[in-house]
């Protein structure tokens, strides 16, 4: 990944918008909060859904026109599962060779409105991030198809099916770099990275420490914890290397209500309620 020189601007700032399940309601009103603060990042990365709106806001799309997308998104707009018939020959051999729900293609097909088809041509500097199965190890795309970038950041494993790109799989780059900060600070060399993190919700201090064993299916609870915990720990020692290079990160967490593929109507409140909450928080950070 080529580094861009930082050309002596002391205001220079990068932004990270974080995985999150369905959070990209919640990072578009953070994004419309750093507008109104007149905040213009100097360079944009994200991971699963903080990819789609690190494209957007890398690619300077308005507000008006990010909130018409956000807002009349439907289910049946992205969910195009496999045929049935698919999905129990598929059961009759133990799910063997089956590496997802959805096709991914009608998700491809909303993203072919970005305003740019290469990564390298959005007017500010954009890295993605995404976890490449065949090789075995966590990437940041900065130039490439903007489409296959996001497409694959996003396929959230057996919900989507991996994207296949120059002969590799990739899955969702959340997995392994929730908050890809270190990434963009190789690339643009900030004086400061705003992040917006959306905190995994078993990783929430609230209730009893141990209340992931009151749970059904107690293994599986256990299981994603680890990795969360995992994915929180690798975040903080990135920031915390880019402290030590003199780098300011600032943490924003708003808060807003969970959304889903079955509760897409909650996306307008997630998005006012970050965009209020985020506005609030930046004013406590002086800008």
């Amino acid at each position: 990944m080529a580094r861009i020189k930082n050309q002596g601007n002391i205001s220079r700032i990068g932004v990270v918008f974080s995985s999150g399940f369905f959070g990209f309601f919640s990072h578009a009103g953070f994004l419309s909060a750093l507008r109104a603060k007149g905040i213009i990042p100097s360079g944009c990365s994200g991971a699963s859904s903080g990819a789609i709106i690190a494209a957007m806001a890398a690619s300077k799309m308005e507000d008006p026109e990010i909130k018409e997308i956000l807002f009349n998104l439907k289910k049946s707009d992205f969910w195009d599962p496999d045929p049935v018939l698919t999905i129990f020959k598929k059961a009759l051999r133990l799910f063997r060779g089956y590496n997802g729900y959805l096709m991914g293609n009608k998700f491809a097909d909303l993203l072919k409105n970005m305003p740019y088809k290469r990564i390298q041509d959005c007017p500010t500097p954009l890295v993605v991030a995404v976890t490449n199965l065949t090789l075995q190890r966590e990437e940041c795309f900065s130039k490439g198809s903007l489409v296959k970038a996001i497409q694959a950041s996003g396929a959230m494993p057996m919900l989507f099916k991996p994207v296949k790109i120059g002969g590799n799989l990739y899955v969702d780059g959340g997995i392994v770099n929730k908050a890809p900060v270190q990434a963009l600070a190789d690339l643009i060399e900030p004086k400061k990275i705003i992040v917006h993190l959306i905190a995994s919700d078993n990783l929430s201090k609230n209730g009893s420490v141990n209340g992931f064993l009151d749970k059904r299916f107690t293994p599986w609870h256990v299981h994603c914890l680890a990795i969360n915990i995992a994915r929180q720990e690798a975040y903080r020692r990135q920031c915390d290397t880019l402290k030590q290079r003199g780098i300011e990160i600032i943490e924003v967490k708003t808060g807003a209500p969970s959304v889903g593929p079955d509760s897409l109507d909650k996306g307008p409140l997630a998005y006012n309620k970050s965009r209020e909450t985020a506005l609030r928080i930046l004013s406590s950070k002086g800008f």
